[in-house]
């Protein structure tokens, strides 16, 4: 069991160009992706959730939750489909994993708590700053990923409730309203903003279709 870490434990850790491992984590990833982080990749391709979500992602049903999953398809070679010989391409607007590597994060009881990941290939941890895990999360700008994704949360908390399997036209419509914001839009008034469209999605999903 990896020790678990609060905001104010501290790591060293860097990641830049010239490190020796530059890139290596781009490669053979299960990246799950959460709602937040597809609105902000789409928006940042120019892309509509449908197509972004048709030509980047798989989508399987959670084995332990029941849930639509949505992951980020990696192309033939292994490699992440947004990595070049220059590092990310989407940088500004990467996932919630990859702001968050080299820590992990989970949740007990409401409360914050982070691991460190330790890859053989990670050649960070041998240089570069202490950080607290405070200092870590705002400088990769994780806080509003955080927020976002804890709102899903009470989909899972919603199913859970129900004590029963969902059936598929249930999984659908759950990845329609938190996923597919654009197809949504075509059957239901959403905000214009996606930030609060996806709000809306996930509000209706736990307080109206798993009721």
């Amino acid at each position: 069991m990896q020790d678990l870490l609060t905001s104010k434990d501290q790591f060293r850790f860097s990641c830049h160009p010239g490190i020796e491992c530059f890139n290596s984590c781009c490669y053979d990833l299960n990246i799950f992706l959460t709602p937040y982080d597809v609105i902000r990749l789409k928006s940042r391709l120019k892309m509509s959730s449908t197509d972004f979500l048709r030509d980047f992602t798989k989508m399987h049903i959670g084995y332990a939750t029941g849930l639509p999953v949505v992951t980020l398809k990696m192309m033939e070679d292994g490699r992440c489909p947004f990595v070049t010989e220059k590092g990310c391409s989407v940088y500004p607007d990467r996932p919630t994993s990859c702001r968050l590597y080299p820590l992990a994060r989970i949740k007990i009881n409401d409360q914050d708590y982070y691991y460190i990941v330790r890859e053989d290939h990670c050649k960070g941890f041998k240089e570069g700053k202490v950080w607290t895990i405070e200092e870590w999360l705002e400088d990769q700008g994780v806080h509003e990923y955080n927020e976002m994704n804890d709102l899903f949360m009470e989909i899972i908390r919603a199913k859970n409730r129900l004590n029963r399997e969902l059936t598929d036209k249930e999984i659908e419509q759950i990845y329609l309203a938190c996923f597919d914001i654009d197809r949504f839009r075509e059957i239901a008034e959403l905000p214009e903003d996606d930030v609060e469209a996806i709000k809306f999605g996930i509000d209706w999903v736990v307080n109206h279709l798993l009721r």
